[in-house]
């Protein structure tokens, strides 16, 4: 079991196929759960990112989470706004110190 996988549609799952992280692509929320269950089912790996497209999909989220799993959830689509990402830089900032004088 790779410590890396990704799970959404095929497009986003594809930039993470290089780097060697285990990929499934879903294109329904059904199909989200079952891919979540053969991830618990063969091993967990460590780190999960997932479409933003899924973001709803609370319970195969939360399964995956109960069992140790970071899922971080990643914006797939250009000129959507990407509210994970923003979260995402703002801790990178806040841990890098790069916020210590506020906005700039």
């Amino acid at each position: 079991m790779a410590k890396l996988a990704a799970l959404g549609r095929r497009h986003f799952v594809g930039l993470f196929a290089g780097i060697g992280a285990e990929t499934l692509r879903c294109q329904t929320p059904a199909e989200l759960a079952e891919a979540a269950g053969r991830l618990l089912a063969g091993g967990a790996p460590q780190l999960v990112v997932l479409d933003q497209r899924f973001a709803d999909c609370g319970e195969a989220i939360e399964s995956l989470r109960k069992r140790g799993v970071v899922v971080l959830l990643l914006g797939a689509e250009r000129g959507e706004g990407h509210p994970a990402l923003d979260d995402i830089r703002q801790v990178i900032e806040v841990a890098a110190g790069a916020n210590i004088l506020g906005e700039y």
